[in-house]
């Protein structure tokens, strides 16, 4: 097993020149200190404490020269139960905001939020079902983070596959597809 965030470090390292070329900021939080390293929050209050805060992100796609997210990524490198998807599922839709390094970043229909697990077991039937529901069940938040487009469930085997798919499921979700 490899220590806490690692995988979204090098998984940052990996997407961050394709999307940077694309014009667009890949902002994280786990990696070696940098403009582009930080705290990701899902929170209630715009001016938030600790007690406001829902959930943290992993990876945050940004358009350059903006605060638009394209794309928000949460990654469980050691199981992908239901009840943890669900919570950082629901941790970022009952948000009202979305905060990189207290830079308030906005969410949309256009935006997709990504939420993977590494588990050698397949579960892709039930990762499409709560997908599904997720997807339904957001439509009734009042939340301004409901407005996220749509929800993403993955599984992998493990963390290098993980790294070698991500690329592509990212460009699909950008561009709109499943």
């Amino acid at each position: 097993m490899t220590p806490h965030g690692d995988l979204t470090a090098k998984l940052a390292g990996k997407i961050s020149p394709y999307w940077n070329g694309r014009g667009y900021d890949v902002f994280y939080d786990h990696g070696s200190s940098s403009k582009n390293v930080g705290k990701i929050v899902s929170t209630i209050n715009k001016e938030y404490h600790n007690g406001d805060e829902l959930s943290q992100l992993d990876i945050a796609i940004v358009k350059q020269d903006s605060n638009q997210i394209a794309i928000l990524v949460e990654i469980e490198e050691t199981t992908d139960k239901p009840k943890t998807f669900l919570g950082d599922i629901f941790g970022v839709l009952f948000g009202e905001y979305i905060f990189f390094k207290r830079n308030e970043l906005v969410v949309g229909g256009s935006t997709t939020l990504v939420v993977l697990g590494v588990n050698i077991t397949d579960h892709e039937a039930r990762n499409k079902y709560i997908q599904n529901q997720v997807n339904k069940v957001k439509a009734s938040l009042g939340t301004r983070n409901a407005g996220i487009g749509k929800v993403k469930v993955m599984s992998y085997k493990d963390g290098e596959t993980l790294i070698e798919q991500l690329p592509l499921l990212l460009e699909k979700a950008a561009q709109g597809e499943s």
